[in-house]
């Protein structure tokens, strides 16, 4: 009996210990060597290896932003935010591609309490609309304008968590959209998380003030409430490739994404939904095509290659070249991916450019020739923010190719390229903060000045706002429609 009591009185402890250690790792501070031992792996990783960190920004402002990290870890931090610092500093580089991790132990800690926002918010650029109303007793009604957010301008919130997304460039279509998606969960990486949301909001057509204290759902309760009020029981899925035919001989293809591993996930074999959707629009005579990028977030560059050659009249140029700025990495101490150092013997040593490698072994670095059944009629393209990466060179090379007229918004990727393929993941050995660096930077074949650090940018600027959502009306697509119809 006593032996039964000492094994349970430990195994009290254990899990004492063990709640302690959770506890102490969501508010743990770091002291100055801990982080400069830290910082020194960051900084010299990125340097090393990083092949987009000068391209939006000169040495002396990179190294302008290492010093700010320097100065500040100069006292003890919490882990929040030394996380903090480190994440602008790497959402500056202006690399859709370069990402970190939020730390294991607050994903948990999320995932578990009730933080999330009571609330869906649909942000339109300064516009911050109620669309769903989750709270037990409906306290703010839909279609109200969020003003103030815990004491603060809601613009001054979202604008402050925009330092924390990363995009191409100087996109900000990009940024906005990723926060306007993550909205709850990226306040409360970088504020102390709270369950309790003050909340100032107006009501449509009015300028009074009203004011709401919202308690906060866990993930769990949020997805329910949100099924039970607003979904009733009913999933509703687009597909990831689709073609159909409009009115007035207007042919429309979504594609959803370039990811060679979702599509096949989905069942669409990729090549053959290409090759069956041109002959169908030869064979039925379609001479105007809408194609729709909003969303796509990219894949497979050589899917990207292959449905620029069925929409290109003439042979044409995809990608200028490909290069990193080594062919070595020696972080294997602070890297799972230490196989990368296998394929250094890929990267050729660029004889024009000192200190830069070159990778030479791709298809859609060969000029590109249209295939059988490519479309020659009049093209449009819908993007927005989130279109990005391989769909954001789609649009690049149409663009300069003066293939298409595009409508919305501007491209979420850049305009000359990317930085992206092989991610090496670096995990720092004090914070255990995890990151990941692209290693091949992209060049795509064209060149406008004026669209540098920028995607392209709409012929025709279509918002899609909250009235549009409520009443289910696609305007870029109207009018799209509407501009086939007159050429």
């Amino acid at each position: 009996m006593k032996y039964q009591y000492n094994n349970l009185k430990s195994l009290l402890l254990i899990v004492s210990l063990f709640c302690l250690v959770q506890i102490g790792q969501s508010q743990s501070t770091l002291n100055p060597a801990a982080m400069r031992e830290d910082f020194q792996v960051f900084k010299n990783s990125i340097s090393d290896i990083h092949p987009g960190l000068y391209w939006y920004s000169d040495s002396t402002e990179v190294n302008r932003r290492f010093d700010k990290i320097e100065n500040a870890i100069n006292e003890d931090l919490s882990l929040r935010e030394f996380y903090g610092l480190l994440r602008e500093f790497y959402s500056e580089i202006n690399c859709g591609h370069s990402w970190m991790e939020t730390p294991l132990n607050w994903k948990n800690e999320f995932e578990k309490g009730a933080y999330t926002l009571p609330i869906n918010i649909y942000f339109e650029d300064s516009l911050f609309t109620v669309l769903h109303d989750l709270t037990p007793d409906k306290k703010i009604p839909e279609g109200a304008t969020i003003i103030n957010f815990n004491g603060q301008p809601m613009q001054q919130v979202f604008d402050g968590l925009l330092k924390y997304a990363a995009s191409d460039g100087f996109n900000l279509t990009r940024r906005r959209a990723f926060v306007a998606r993550n909205f709850s969960n990226l306040y409360q990486t970088y504020h102390t998380p709270d369950s309790i949301f003050k909340v100032e909001y107006a009501l449509p057509g009015s300028t009074v003030l009203k004011v709401a204290t919202l308690k906060g759902l866990t993930k769990v309760a949020h997805r329910q409430i949100q099924e039970e009020r607003y979904s009733k029981g009913k999933t509703i899925s687009t597909p990831l490739a689709s073609y159909k035919r409009l009115e007035d001989n207007v042919g429309y293809i979504d594609l959803n994404s370039f990811s060679r591993g979702w599509l096949k996930s989905n069942k669409i074999n990729y090549k053959k939904f290409l090759k069956e959707t041109f002959a169908s629009l030869k064979e039925k005579g379609v001479d105007k095509l809408i194609l729709d990028l909003r969303g796509n977030g990219g894949g497979s560059d050589v899917f990207g290659a292959i449905l620029c050659q069925y929409l290109m009249k003439e042979e044409f140029e995809y990608f200028d070249r490909m290069e990193d700025v080594t062919s070595k990495f020696k972080y294997k101490d602070y890297s799972n991916t230490k196989w990368y150092n296998t394929i250094g013997v890929l990267f050729k040593k660029d004889r024009k450019k000192p200190g830069f490698f070159t990778f030479n072994y791709h298809k859609p670095l060969a000029t590109q020739k249209p295939r059988k059944n490519a479309f020659s009629g009049e093209l449009v393209v819908l993007t927005d923010g989130n279109t990005f990466s391989t769909s954001a060179d789609v649009a690049s090379v149409l663009h300069f190719n003066e293939r298409a007229t595009f409508i919305g918004r501007e491209v979420g990727g850049g305009y000359y390229g990317n930085n992206s393929a092989l991610q090496y993941q670096i995990v720092l050995p004090n914070s255990k903060v995890t990151y990941y660096i692209p290693v091949i930077r992209y060049y795509s074949a064209v060149d406008n000045p004026a669209f540098f650090g920028h995607g392209v940018k709409p012929d025709m600027v279509v918002k899609s706002t909250y009235a549009d959502r409520i009443a289910k009306k696609d305007a870029a697509m109207e009018e799209a429609i509407s501009f086939l119809k007159k050429q």
